[in-house]
């Protein structure tokens, strides 16, 4: 055997380009140098069958689970990849992530104090208020693009190897939790300053240990997003495009930097109806302590990004042969 090939045994189930199933086992190769670490000397010989993906729904569901626990090392590896792509090169560095919600925030002070913009009265100070509002809506967004951006940097990769696609699932949430942690750096100083800042209106609270929760219900409800709108975002531009201005005029019917609006207005309406308001508002006053009024829709919001996260799950899982069908012609 050559310098830099070996054989590896291999056995797992996945799908073709044509929605049939398949079973594919290793092949001896050399290494390519688009693959990451770790997966570059697999290359994938297939065999097919006509059986539709979905005919045995509960091999179609087990898979779905194997390769998620078999993309583990490779979701890092993919992760690291895609950090320090995005810092490399770059002045500021690590900066850059929390920089955009920063500058935000104070751009809204600048705007309320003169007197540019009009604002209702919110229940705490306004700079706590808009400070962690923008941070929280930027860990939406990331989520929310993080699918799209993984898949789009691998695309290389997806059309020339076969590899466990959740992977690259598992790789965008990896990296979104890495974005937060380095926005916690700037987020923990400055909401210890509100709290001596304003000790009438803010303060520790028990409420303080469910902010985490209110993280998660915020980056599962990006990615329930991103990875319905993933299989075309392959295909076509256009989707990338576009969420660059609907995010733009999302933020602005979520009360992230202007309060909710009066009860029964349209405002309050469209509000209430957009499904980022309650997890961004309920987030934002468990970390400050203040009484969570949109709980309830907190709870629904959540148990519905649970179902369509699954449901966006195994439509990627199905998608994605036919994409990469398409993207290899």
């Amino acid at each position: 055997m050559a310098d830099g090939e070996f054989a590896i045994r291999h056995h797992s189930s996945g799908i073709n380009p044509f929605g049939i199933h398949h079973h594919s086992s290793a092949i001896t190769h050399p290494p390519s140098a688009i693959a990451p670490k770790g997966l570059r000397h697999r290359t994938m010989h297939r065999v097919y069958s006509p059986e539709p993906v979905l005919k045995k729904p509960g091999l179609f569901f087990r898979d779905m689970w194997a390769d998620i626990r078999a993309s583990r090392e490779l979701a890092i590896a993919l992760a690291k990849r895609d950090i320090k792509a995005l810092y490399r090169q770059s002045v500021f560095g690590y900066l850059w992530a929390f920089l955009p919600p920063i500058v935000a925030a104070l751009v809204f002070l600048f705007l309320r104090a003169g007197g540019s913009v009009e604002m209702a009265e919110t229940d705490i100070p306004y700079p706590a208020f808009v400070f962690v509002g923008t941070i929280l809506w930027q860990i939406f967004v990331d989520a929310l693009n993080g699918p799209l951006k993984v898949v789009g940097t691998s695309r290389a990769m997806i059309v020339k190897i076969n590899f466990p696609r959740e992977a690259l699932i598992l790789a965008g949430v990896l990296i979104t939790l890495f974005n937060f942690a380095v926005r916690l750096v700037i987020l923990v100083p400055v909401v210890a300053f509100f709290y001596w800042k304003f000790p009438e209106q803010l303060g520790l609270s028990p409420s303080l240990l469910l902010f985490p929760v209110g993280i998660f219900a915020i980056i599962l409800l990006g990615y329930t997003f991103g990875l319905l709108l993933t299989p075309l975002g392959m295909l076509y531009k256009d989707i990338k495009n576009a969420l660059t201005i609907v995010i733009g005029f999302w933020m602005f019917l979520t009360p992230v930097a202007f309060p909710l609006g009066t009860e029964g207005s349209f405002l309050s309406l469209v509000q209430h109806l957009n499904p980022v308001s309650p997890v961004v508002e309920t987030t934002r006053d468990w970390l400050y302590g203040t009484p969570p009024d949109m709980l309830p829709w907190f709870l629904g919001v959540v148990a519905l990004s649970l179902v369509f996260v699954f449901i966006g799950w195994v439509l990627y899982r199905v998608a994605l042969p036919h994409v990469i069908a398409r993207l290899g012609m």
